[in-house]
């Protein structure tokens, strides 16, 4: 995966796949009438890599489509007017021979012409029939094509689009094997993707030592990497040896050599997004996060004084399963050098403004942090009344403790009885939903001196310290590989701003049901944007086979038009009647300062994702260099 400059907002008139201007066409020819392809049994691989035909299986039978675009329909990607041929083989054939029997079939010479080669295949489950194309540039990646095909699914049929392209008087080195179905950029895109010919003409911002070249990067997650370069400070391209991006924005026009760029090393070596790239089949992310407590009305007047009323709103609506799949497909394409998720069609990051619309949580006030002088257990004593179990090896306090010592705020409890089980109600919302601990077992105790003074809890920034605890989360997640790999952070505000912005693993709103406002005792209890997904009428989808490998697959489909850029626009806020909470803090929201959590310091980049605020979007934007000393620094404490 590679750094992208969001791409301008010009719509095509016409979704097209696979177009590339340095591909010639092949000349359609006349369709042949298409056979109905029944249900067959699945193909079996032996470990030489050739597949090796079941009995009843049609694995020697490939449609051959050419001569034209792919394009995307209702269910994914279609072959239009495409020209079709089919092939038959004795056996299954090898890649190698799909390939000779492609050229031949084509009437092409393998000395002036070279092929691209991409696999149809179904991701979807059941009725819903969801279709990608997958790259095949070899022995393996055909195999992994067949079994896709007849594994799991009703489409047991074998589909390669093809594309050729005239090899130059002079042979090059072919450094990418990417689909060609994600080769095509439309040209305002490019031009605003494309890097300052000098930093003094289009980024001022730049210094020598920072990034000063951008290339124009539409990447699959499973694309062939490159050969890092030693420069560990620079980013990577695609492409061939040269790449002539037209017209930049500043006014020149030269071609800009983009290939030995690559993303900071440190953060590359062990993405998540490179073991994808190279083949690695990975699993799911484990998420982390805890109910809270039971709620009591009692307890509003100090959670609308701490600013919480909002997600306290979602709490009691009935919080949203975490969907493992999508949050995982979302972290693959973190980067830790911008903060933003790197999409086919431009960088995007949950923002400031995210955090105060869809949990309607304060930003201004002063930072989550604290110099702690008094013991926790010492704090527990004090504040709640009792102290849990010594235990030094674990910080935190054990969920199964909380709720059975706070879960029920007794009818006759007086003032001091309530404001206990208030703090130990606010702990499991703020320690078990914004900042959830990693362990599966406890609440993240370190706000606890924070929450006790009931006082003074509003004058906290638990919005700004809510996101720099998520992106610290994804920067760590995005490196985790193992199958038991967790997700921390804040996975509601995640999956909330996802289901806000992009079509992938969203439910359908069928009706939207707000409270009545007019009902309401005091307007600081009003809606947040994300209440509108757990009390709508929604239904979810069922689940297509291989979930998470599906999520990945439209991620890299995804296309500028299926991107909501901007779901907080004016007309929208005034008709959901929100929260005051919710716009009162806009002024900081393209604020540049650093986002802390008591150790963790992240930085705030609002420059890269403009578009989201319904701004222009300088391009490249200026390089702000996110720390990698500051991602290593972890502090272990406490007594």
């Amino acid at each position: 995966m590679t750094l992208n400059s969001p791409a301008s907002g010009s719509k095509r008139s016409k979704k097209t796949l696979g177009s590339s201007p340095s591909f010639s066409r092949i000349q359609p020819q006349k369709q042949q009438k298409k056979q109905r392809i029944p249900h067959l049994a699945a193909a079996v691989h032996g470990d030489s890599g050739k597949p090796l035909r079941a009995v009843g299986a049609m694995d020697n039978f490939v449609r051959v489509y050419s001569g034209g675009e792919l394009v995307k329909g209702p269910s994914g990607v279609e072959f239009g007017d495409l020209s079709e041929e089919g092939i038959w083989f004795k056996a299954a054939p090898t890649y190698g021979e799909l390939i000779d029997a492609v050229y031949e079939k084509l009437g092409l010479d393998p000395a002036t012409h070279s092929l691209r080669a991409q696999g149809r295949t179904n991701v979807g489950g059941g009725a819903h029939r969801h279709f990608i194309m997958v790259p095949i540039g070899d022995d393996m990646s055909w195999s992994n094509y067949v079994k896709a095909v007849f594994n799991g699914t009703d489409w047991n049929c074998l589909e390669v689009y093809v594309q050729t392209e005239k090899r130059a008087s002079t042979s090059t080195e072919v450094v990418s094997s990417e689909p060609a179905l994600m080769d095509s950029e439309p040209p305002d895109a490019q031009r605003q993707n494309a890097p300052p010919p000098d930093p003094a003409q289009g980024a001022s911002l730049f210094t020598p030592s920072m990034v000063n070249a951008y290339a124009p990067t539409v990447h699959s997650l499973r694309a062939r990497l490159r050969k890092p370069r030693t420069n560990t400070r620079t980013y990577a391209a695609k492409g061939s040896a040269e790449v002539q991006f037209g017209q930049y924005q500043c006014g020149a026009s030269e071609p800009v050599d983009t290939t030995t760029y690559t993303l900071i090393g440190l953060y590359d070596m062990d993405h998540r997004a490179r073991a994808l790239a190279s083949g690695k089949n990975l699993t799911e992310l484990n998420p982390r996060n805890r109910e809270p407590l039971r709620f009591d009305k009692r307890y509003e007047c100090y959670l609308r004084s701490a600013g919480l009323m909002g997600l306290v709103n979602i709490s009691k609506a009935g919080l949203p399963s975490i969907d493992r799949a999508l949050v995982s497909a979302l972290v693959d394409r973190w980067r830790p050098e911008t903060h933003t998720f790197h999409m086919p069609c431009g960088e995007l990051t949950i923002t400031l403004q995210d955090v105060s619309m869809i949990l309607g949580l304060p930003i201004a006030g002063r930072a989550v942090t604290l110099n702690q002088t008094e013991c926790y257990s010492e704090s527990y004593q004090r504040y709640l009344g009792k102290a849990p179990p010594l235990d030094k090896a674990r910080h935190g306090l054990k969920v199964a403790w909380v709720r059975a010592e706070f879960n029920n705020c007794p009818e006759d409890a007086d003032e001091e009885t309530v404001k206990r089980h208030a703090r130990a109600y606010i702990l499991s919302l703020v320690g078990g939903l914004l900042f959830p601990d990693a362990s599966g077992d406890r609440y993240n105790a370190y706000p606890f001196p924070l929450i006790a003074d009931l006082e003074n809890i509003g004058s906290y920034s638990w919005g700004s310290a809510t996101l720099a605890y998520l992106y610290r989360a994804m920067c760590d997640a995005c490196r985790r590989q193992s199958e038991q790999g967790n997700l921390t952070g804040c996975l509601l505000l995640l999956q909330l701003w996802s289901w806000e912005r992009f079509p992938i693993g969203r439910p359908d709103m069928v009706k939207l049901k707000y409270p009545n406002v007019d009902e309401l005792e005091d307007e600081r209890d009003r809606p947040t944007v994300g209440l509108r997904w757990v009390v709508g009428v929604c239904t979810y989808r069922s689940a297509p086979a291989r979930c998470y490998e599906h999520f990945t697959n439209e991620f890299d489909l995804l296309t500028d038009d299926q991107v909501v850029w901007s779901p907080y626009r004016e007309e929208r806020v005034e008709k959901l009647q929100l929260a005051p909470i919710c716009t009162q803090d806009s002024h900081l929201w393209l604020t540049q300062a650093p986002l802390v959590f008591f150790f963790m310091v992240e930085v705030y980049t609002p420059e890269r994702v403009m578009r989201q605020f319904g701004l222009h979007q300088e391009c490249p934007p200026p390089f702000r260099d996110t720390s990698v000393e500051l991602h290593w620094y972890v502090q272990r404490c406490l007594c």
